[in-house]
């Protein structure tokens, strides 16, 4: 009779689990590898969360430098669809976190000579004073030279500027390219969770909300949803603004939203 009701209380366990953890990454449908259409914008799929990689300045032999929105979930998988688009990890000027969950910083050793950027106030997420969940805090990887980290205020406007070097002088011929990074705060799925607008055309919301039959709704493992759902409220008119909203697990957000 005990070992049955044992029996009974794992496997309700079990299912509970699968219902909080496991089931919402299965509705989740990042992008594809690949350009973006209509942009230079390249997403990169690791498994359940998209990459984008947005080049800087023009191309040069042998690749081109890059500014990253998120670092992704899975190590291999990423640095296999980068070769597969011919991106040199060498070559990411700038990796912009939404927030500091593993499934967005795990491929940050990727990017050796990147300065990380990341809100001011999801700071407390990686520094050891605020819990993820129970017993649970987030950190970047090891690797990571926290020297290189940016901690940016509500509205920081970032100008990432790329210049082209004349070979046989050693000598900068001048500005080739720039874009503007612009954080919005967006606390509710972590303490810190911030969206970045690049050159007030694109729209980068981490895991700010979910897609789930064309609505939005607060995001899986979010830690506050309360604020989530004022957050929502208070940002989801702003989307109509951009050409192109992006989200981390959900792909592009369509037309045919219900916002």
């Amino acid at each position: 009779m005990l070992f049955k009701t044992v029996i009974g209380i794992l496997l309700v366990a079990a299912v509970i689990l699968f219902l909080l953890y496991v089931f919402p990454m299965c509705t989740m449908h990042p992008l594809a590898t690949g350009k973006i259409e209509g942009t230079d914008i390249i997403a990169i799929n690791s498994r359940i969360n998209n990459l984008f990689f947005i080049p800087v300045g023009a191309p040069t032999s042998p690749g081109r430098d890059w500014i990253v929105i998120d670092a992704g979930s899975t190590v291999g998988t990423v640095k296999r669809e980068m070769e597969r688009m011919s991106i040199d990890g060498n070559r990411v000027k700038g990796v912009f976190l939404t927030h500091t969950d593993y499934d967005h910083v795990a491929s940050l050793v990727l990017f050796p000579n990147a300065v990380i950027y990341m809100s001011e106030q999801e700071k407390q997420m990686i520094d050891g004073s605020t819990y993820r969940q129970f017993l649970k805090k987030n950190k970047l990887p090891k690797l990571c030279d926290s020297n290189k980290i940016v901690y940016l205020s509500e509205q920081k406007m970032i100008e990432v500027i790329t210049t082209e070097v004349d070979e046989p002088h050693g000598q900068h011929k001048g500005s080739l390219c720039s874009h503007k990074v612009r954080m919005i705060q967006v606390s509710g799925h972590t303490k810190g969770s911030a969206m970045y607008v690049v050159d007030e055309k694109y729209l980068f919301t981490g895991d700010t909300f979910k897609i789930a039959d064309g609505r939005i709704l607060v995001h899986p493992y979010t830690m506050d949803r309360k604020q989530a759902k004022e957050t929502i409220h208070r940002v989801q008119d702003q989307l109509k603004k951009y050409e192109k909203v992006f989200t981390a697990h959900y792909g592009l957000i369509e037309n045919d939203i219900h916002l």
